[in-house]
C-alpha cells in the first residue's frame, strides 16, 4: 500500500543494517547477553517506540474540510474499516429519507481518533513482548509485525500503513527512519554501558576482598 511504512531490524548485519544500529546490535549480543533474535525483537520494539515519540499529537479538534465532485466531506477512520471512508456534508440534509445518516455534521467533523498516529506505533509489540503496548485494538490492516526467517537473514518486519501518519513524519521530522535508529542504538548502548559498569564495580569489590584477605593473612602469619 502506498504510503506505508516498514521497521526491518535483521540479523544481516552488514546488509541490512547501518553502522550505529548494528554495533548496538552486536553490542546487545555481547555484553548484555541476548541471542540474535531477542537483539532483532528488542530493537524493534525500541524503533517502534522511537517512531511513536516522534509523530505529533494533533491539536485540532475537527477533521479538515476537503471537497471533490460530489461536494464537501470529511474522512472518517474506524476500528472496522482498513481505508477511511468520506462523510459528506450533504448526507446529513438528504431529501431521501434512505440517503440520510444519522448525526450532525459538526459531530462528524469532531476527531475521535485524537493520537491514532502514536498509538499505531504500539500496535503488534505485545506479541513481541514490550512491556509499553497500546491497550485499544488496532485498526485491522493497518499494522502488521512479521517474523522473517531465512538463510542469510531472520528478525522481525513492522509494517504501519496509516497514510496521513506517515505524511505527518515525513514533514514535522524529516529523515525520521534514520533518527529512530539511532536513538533505537543510543538506547541499547547507554543499556551495554551501564551493564559494563556494574561489572566492572562488581569486579573492583572482588578485588577489593581479595585484597583485604591477602593482607590480613599476612599479617596473620607474622604472629
Amino acid at each position: 500500500m502506498a504510503g506505508a511504512v516498514t521497521l526491518k531490524p535483521t540479523n544481516n548485519w552488514q546488509a541490512e543494517m547501518r553502522g550505529g544500529l548494528r554495533d548496538a546490535l552486536n553490542a546487545s549480543m555481547t555484553v548484555i547477553g541476548r541471542t540474535g533474535e531477542q537483539a532483532c525483537r528488542h530493537a524493534l520494539i525500541l524503533m517502534s517506540q522511537s517512531a511513536g515519540k516522534m509523530v505529533r499529537k494533533d491539536r485540532r479538534s475537527t477533521r479538515p474540510i476537503q471537497r471533490d465532485e460530489h461536494g464537501e466531506y470529511v474522512e472518517v477512520y474506524t476500528q472496522k474499516r482498513r481505508e477511511p471512508y468520506h462523510v459528506y456534508k450533504w448526507m446529513f440534509s438528504d431529501d431521501n429519507p434512505q440517503e440520510r445518516i444519522p448525526g450532525t455534521w459538526q459531530n462528524a467533523r469532531k476527531i475521535g481518533n485524537i493520537g491514532l498516529g502514536k498509538r499505531s506505533w504500539l500496535w503488534g509489540l505485545r506479541r513481541l513482548g514490550a512491556k509499553q503496548a497500546a491497550t485499544r485494538p488496532p485498526i485491522p490492516g493497518m499494522s502488521s509485525v512479521y517474523t522473517i526467517s531465512g538463510e542469510t537473514a531472520s528478525g522481525y518486519v513492522k509494517v504501519n500503513r496509516l497514510s496521513y501518519m506517515v505524511k505527518a513524519l515525513e514533514k514535522n521530522a524529516p529523515g525520521w527512519e534514520r533518527l529512530v535508529e539511532i536513538m533505537a542504538g543510543n538506547k541499547i548502548m547507554a543499556q551495554a554501558k551501564r551493564r559494563l559498569e556494574r561489572r566492572w564495580k562488581a569486579q573492583m569489590k572482588r578485588r577489593e576482598r581479595m585484597a583485604g584477605r591477602a593482607i590480613q593473612s599476612y599479617f596473620l602469619k607474622g604472629l
